[in-house]
């Protein structure tokens, strides 16, 4: 606000300053009925010059104020910076005094620890010194006495090492017989090893010949490494995946993908692996520059052209599923020299719904698709648990009804039970009773009632002879 009041003041004097000019030029020449002309006309740039001073003077002041703010602000970032830097300040004194004590500490322990090097130094010297003085004593007061007893000792301890050596030569040279036996047989099979790895040379070579000269072999190799794989990942022939699969397109003609992988949920996507590898073979096998780049330039060719083909079979829309065909390529590095030198060529392929697969990233995927099939089962043992849960609980409701009602019927049976064996054995004329009288009263019999029963009756105790005679009105 200092820096502003000054050129406020000028411009307010020079306000003033003009106001009082036009007063005297008035008054000097009333007579004349006005001012000079050229006189007003100096008086007019003077009172513009004035004015775009007090215009810059207003600018400048609205710069001051800007500049004004921005200092407060620097000033409360300052205060800020200033609070931080002593709270900083406070954290290296009390890291400096930690260190300070942690410093004094390490000296104390290095002192510490040179004392008892010293220490032990010393003991050291002095026993060293001892030993040495007893060593000096026992051989000057029994050297001869410890020669006689070395030697003896020195043969005795030597009789074992001599046997041991002995044993150990005899076996040294049943070792060398058996390395004699085990060389020849070595030689043997590395001669065999040999035969092998030329003739698995020759047959890869036969092999590499067949792949460069019949596509059909390489189709064949490559359907067989793509069973592998699927294989491998899980999956099996006939359930998760299957060959040799047709179907007829727009025009009737027949096309026979290589392999129909199913999916849960009724998908399916499809595999091929026909792709031709003879210009890829050319190309790594070239014995120049020039022979290498036209391998290469019609392997990519070739990559392309079997990608358009597989685009135009359109088989996603012959088996619904995966909107896109996998196009497999047996061999890691075909793939990868296609893709390094042609870097458009996988955007080619999925604006054709076709996707290149390789070993590596085939077994990735049919990874993926086993885990699914083994969650789907998953998901259907659920289901099949929680409906059988369900008509377990059912059934379970009702045998708990029939449980009650058997157990009602066995309560029936029970009270039932009890009234008959009440009549049995209960009361002065209960039938075991009536029927013990019988027997008593002459009635010719072959067994007898059990015990308990005729003691439940009270039969054993009917003594008295009138019990025995007939009721009276009953003689005839």
């Amino acid at each position: 606000m200092d820096a502003v009041a000054p050129e406020l003041i000028i411009y307010i004097v020079g306000t003033l300053l003009l106001v009082g000019l036009f007063g005297l030029l008035w008054i000097r020449k009333p007579d004349q009925g006005g001012l000079d002309p050229a006189f007003l006309e100096e008086t007019k740039a003077d009172r513009d010059d004035w004015r775009r001073q007090a215009e810059q003077a207003k600018g400048e002041l609205s710069e001051t104020r800007e500049r004004l703010a921005r200092l407060e602000s620097a000033g409360e970032e300052r205060d800020r910076l200033r609070d931080r830097l002593e709270t900083l300040q406070q954290d290296r004194d009390a890291l400096s005094r930690d260190l300070s004590g942690l410093r004094e500490k390490h000296q104390a322990a290095e002192r510490h620890h040179g004392e008892k090097l010293a220490e032990l130094e010393k003991a050291r010297e002095s026993l060293s010194v001892t030993f040495k003085n007893l060593a000096n004593d026992i051989l000057k007061t029994s050297g001869e006495q410890l020669n006689k007893q070395g030697t003896e000792t020195l043969s005795q301890m030597l009789r074992p090492l001599r046997e041991q050596l002995d044993g150990f030569q005899k076996r040294v040279a049943e070792d060398a017989e058996k390395r004699s036996t085990q060389t020849g047989a070595l030689h043997q099979l590395v001669s065999t090893l040999h035969n092998d790895a030329r003739q698995m040379g020759e047959d890869a070579k036969n092999l590499a010949n067949a792949l460069r000269s019949q596509s059909k072999v390489q189709g064949d190799w490559g359907e067989f490494v793509l069973s592998s794989i699927l294989e491998r990942a899980g999956l099996r022939e006939g359930q998760e995946f299957h060959t040799q699969d047709s179907v007829s397109d727009e025009s009737g003609a027949r096309q026979r993908p290589d392999v129909i992988v199913d999916m849960p949920n009724q998908q399916k996507l499809v595999i091929d692996a026909k792709v031709s590898l003879t210009a890829f073979e050319r190309c790594v096998n070239a014995d120049t520059d020039e022979e290498r780049a036209l391998a290469l330039k019609q392997h990519l060719t070739s990559v392309r052209n079997h990608i358009k083909a597989l685009g135009e079979k359109d088989y996603p829309k012959h088996y619904p599923g995966v909107s896109f065909t996998l196009m497999f390529v047996p061999l890691e590095g075909a793939a990868s020299l296609a893709l390094q030198n042609d870097p458009d060529l996988a955007a080619f392929a999925w604006d054709r719904d076709v996707m290149i697969a390789t070993p590596t990233t085939l077994m990735m995927a049919m990874r993926t698709v086993q885990n699914l099939w083994v969650i789907e089962r998953q998901n259907q043992n659920a289901a099949q648990i929680a409906e059988r849960a369900g008509k377990l609980y059912d059934k379970f409701e009702g045998f708990v009804k029939d449980l009650d009602t058997v157990g009602t019927r066995l309560n029936q049976a029970q009270d039932a039970w009890h009234g008959a064996k009440s009549k049995l054995v209960e009361g002065p004329g209960n039938v075991v009773r009536q029927t013990e009288m019988l027997k008593r009263l002459g009635a010719a019999t072959k067994k007898s009632l059990p015990d308990e029963y005729i003691a439940a009756s009270g039969a054993d105790e009917d003594n008295d002879p009138a019990a025995l005679e007939a009721p009276r009105g009953e003689e005839d």
